[in-house]
């Protein structure tokens, strides 16, 4: 399996962000995912407007044992200088050749 590195094309651009939203397979994600500030922000894309606190507490009450399981998969944002999370400063500079 080959892979692209960067600069990324505009038509790359394009098919990489449509292979994330795809659902086909596993999108790239942020490896940082799971920490407070990134399942905060996936939280809030589902739940605008939401308390996070009172939500976790409410799940858990439910017998839901790790809640914020839900909320962890930060998906990559591919731009020109390679793939960037729109939450922390991670940034990727390849992807395998099959998603381009």
């Amino acid at each position: 399996m080959g892979t692209i590195s960067k600069p990324f094309t505009k038509e790359q651009i394009d098919n990489l962000n449509n292979y994330q939203q795809s659902g086909k397979f596993h999108p790239y994600t942020c490896p940082n995912d799971g920490d407070e500030i990134h399942i905060k922000y996936e939280f809030e894309k589902e739940h605008k407007g939401e308390n996070y606190d009172e939500y976790i507490k409410n799940q858990k009450a439910k017998g839901i044992n790790y809640p914020e399981t839900a909320f962890n998969e930060t998906m990559l944002i591919a731009t020109e200088n390679g793939w960037i999370c729109p939450v922390c400063d991670y940034k990727q500079d390849w992807a395998h050749d099959f998603t381009k």
